[in-house]
């Protein structure tokens, strides 16, 4: 390695734990502002929160960690409650459709299956097998086996 790419990694390094030990700093500033005044409100410390989760607790009043902490955890249960819902409900369009797919699917495999089971009848009516024949060859009952039959024969 040479001289310069060591210097540039050891700067970086230490930048990068200089940004750490602030940030660090900062947090445990902000805990014991929250620790020495627990008759702050919570507009005092909405700075420190996320604005959706502000809204859990009424700003006007005065009330303590505890009950800031219960707020949001009740706020953060309806938000994932509303989230497993609207996942629920897209998972049941999805399926419906799913289900339709399928639905289409199978009457187009049956109608290629009846397709190729009348050609194949027709063929064997036209070989000169019996309708009895064609029935137990194909699975067909002796009536359809010889209305094919009858029909293909002429």
């Amino acid at each position: 390695m040479t001289l310069g790419l060591i210097a540039a990694l050891l700067a970086t390094m230490t930048a990068g734990v200089t940004l750490v030990t602030v940030g660090l700093w900062r947090m445990r500033q902000r805990a014991e502002a929250v620790e020495f005044a627990p008759e702050a409100s919570v507009a005092d410390l909405s700075d420190d929160l996320p604005h959706d989760l502000t809204d859990a607790v009424p700003a006007a009043s005065l009330v303590s960690a505890p009950e800031v902490a219960a707020a949001l955890a009740a706020r953060m249960e309806g938000m994932i409650a509303e989230q497993t819902r609207r996942q629920a409900d897209v998972l049941t369009v999805a399926l419906a459709g799913l289900k339709a797919d399928i639905q289409h699917l199978k009457s187009d495999v049956e109608w290629l299956a009846g397709e190729r089971m009348i050609e194949q009848a027709i063929q064997m009516a036209q070989r000169g097998l019996e309708p009895d024949d064609i029935g137990r060859e194909l699975g067909l009952t002796r009536d359809t086996a010889a209305t094919i039959a009858m029909f293909r024969k002429h």
